[in-house]
């Protein structure tokens, strides 16, 4: 084994949590170590008994080969011109549809960011071109802690960019990858974030149209960061979209998105959003298959029966995710805030086990708006079946009260 740079002890550390050879906190740890004792990542691996010295002088060669092809591919390409604007750029990070994501250094302002380079085939193109400045400018406007910022867009030499903030951390894609399905309390956690990004989009009249495992971010401290707003729908891109064009990745994607409708809303989001909480729970997605045949799927297919591929759920968690993936908008959560109330108020069903309390007055209220709401559904119901409503309004007056006073209880103490 050779030294290694910072940045190549992580790329070895992605191969070995990619291999299954180690765990990403494992990672965590042994880069901690590392950097403390200046030794590379991969001998410190084999002192600690990780992985044994065959398998980690194979490692070194794989990344060598890996590094060596990069620099190759490179050759003629964006990388080649080292710095783009007021960037320095590292290396290659990430590719979607639309762009690929280089690390580099902002040099104006010394911090390291995330670059998105419009890809050159798509330069051409004006309605991509267009697309590609709409994300830019549409997210450059928002700012919110559940949302990645974006810092700067430009244009140099025929390349269209536009700075973001770099993210220390993983996609909830990759927590599926190595972890298969997660734990309820993560779940819970990870789709209340999300559903507060979507809320503060929605007050914006932006829809994402791409909610997805592989664009949520988790950071190191459990903060959950949605990105990739290349298929965002706002009042900027009416003149883009067409009838009948469809736009989104295939397995999350909504039903009236794949029949390629064009006026969607945040419900659409809140089905994305349902597809990616069931890929969570159940360790795969909804519907698999050709691209094709998973697009039908979202429009005409009965999901699988989540009671049956994770047994051990919360038959509340599942409840939610079959409203939230429900075929009509009408049936599904009306908006984010809806979704959040029900999550809230299964962490307090979920509590008396090993569950967690909200502590904080977001989640509390979301728990309070909840249980009235649920409260009123009985009382409208009881109406209508003709029941004595005045017994009743006392009965759940007095509940309600009860309820009320135990919240504050917890916000007090």
């Amino acid at each position: 084994m050779t030294g290694q740079t910072i940045d190549e002890d992580f790329r070895y550390g992605q191969l070995a949590i990619e291999g299954r050879l180690i765990t990403p906190d494992q990672f965590d740890a042994s880069m901690d170590k590392a950097r403390t004792i200046g030794k590379p990542l991969a001998e410190v691996l084999v002192a600690d008994s990780l992985l044994d010295l065959a398998t980690a002088d194979r490692m070194t060669k794989a990344l060598k080969r890996i590094l060596r092809d990069e620099r190759a591919k490179s050759e003629g390409g964006v990388l080649m011109k080292k710095q783009i604007g007021g960037y320095k750029l590292v290396r290659r990070i990430g590719e979607g549809g639309m762009g690929e994501v280089y690390l580099a250094e902002q040099l104006t302002m010394h911090r390291t960011v995330a670059l998105k380079i419009l890809h050159a085939k798509w330069a051409d193109d004006e309605e991509f071109r267009k697309r590609f400045l709409l994300e830019a400018r549409a997210v450059g406007k928002l700012s919110h802690q559940n949302l990645i910022q974006v810092f700067d867009v430009g244009k140099y030499q025929g390349l269209y960019y536009f700075s973001m903030e770099f993210i220390d951390g993983v996609t909830v894609d990759d927590l599926i990858r190595h972890e298969g399905s997660l734990g309820v309390e993560k779940v819970i956690d990870i789709t209340l974030q999300v559903c507060e990004a979507l809320t503060y989009l929605s007050v914006h009249g932006i829809v994402h149209r791409d909610i997805k495992p592989a664009n949520i971010m988790m950071t190191k401290d459990g903060l959950v960061k949605l990105g990739d707003f290349g298929f965002i729908q706002s009042g900027y891109d009416a003149e883009l979209m067409q009838e009948g064009s469809t736009i989104g990745t295939p397995d999350y994607i909504s039903p009236e998105q794949a029949r390629g409708e064009r006026n969607l809303d945040v419900r659409s989001d809140i089905y994305s959003l349902g597809a990616s909480l069931f890929h969570m729970v159940a360790g795969r997605t909804l519907y698999t298959g050709s691209c094709s045949k998973v697009m039908r799927d979202h429009i005409e297919s009965q999901p699988p029966d989540l009671r049956k591929l994770s047994p051990n759920l919360p038959q509340g968690l599942v409840r939610i995710i079959e409203k939230m993936t429900a075929k009509l908008p009408i049936d599904r959560h009306q908006s984010p805030a809806e979704v959040a109330k029900e999550l809230e108020v299964l962490k307090i069903e979920l509590a008396g086990g090993e569950g967690s309390l909200p502590t904080s007055r977001s989640g509390i209220l979301n728990i309070i708006a909840a249980e009235k709401d649920r409260i009123d559904d009985l009382e409208r119901q009881l109406s209508k079946a003709g029941t004595r409503v005045l017994v009743w309004q006392t009965a759940a007056a007095l509940g309600w009260i009860a309820f009320t006073l135990a919240i504050l209880r917890l916000i007090i103490r």
